[in-house]
């Protein structure tokens, strides 16, 4: 019984991981994103408004929504990928947090491209 409660237990290299994990999710996910994005609702702002005064108020807009997003993954990603540790869960958290980023930056590629 002792045996199997120190193999569940999480270890050192387990929040090594999970930290590698994290950071490998925000830094080049969320700048990536952010920065797709930004450009394209400019690009979408210029095709579709030109030169209209609420293309300031949009792209405010659009990049608080965007930064809002962004803090609350901040926020909530590194307890639940910690949480999944101890459940031996850590990939299968972190592939769903990484795939709706991969997914979000292609559409905005996507949306670069075709505007």
């Amino acid at each position: 019984m002792a045996n199997l409660e120190s193999a569940k237990s999480p270890n050192l290299r387990s929040y090594v991981a999970c930290y590698a994990l994290y950071i490998g999710l925000l830094i080049p996910g969320t700048l990536a994103v952010l920065f797709i994005w930004r450009n394209a609702i400019l690009a979408m702002l210029a095709a579709f408004l030109g030169r209209s005064q609420a293309n300031r108020l949009i792209y405010l807009a659009s990049m608080a929504i965007l930064g809002l997003c962004g803090f609350i993954l901040v926020m909530a990603a590194e307890p639940y990928m910690r949480s999944g540790i101890p459940r031996g869960r850590l990939m299968q958290r972190f592939r769903k947090l990484a795939i709706p980023l991969v997914i979000a930056g292609a559409l905005g590629l996507l949306v670069l491209t075709l505007v």
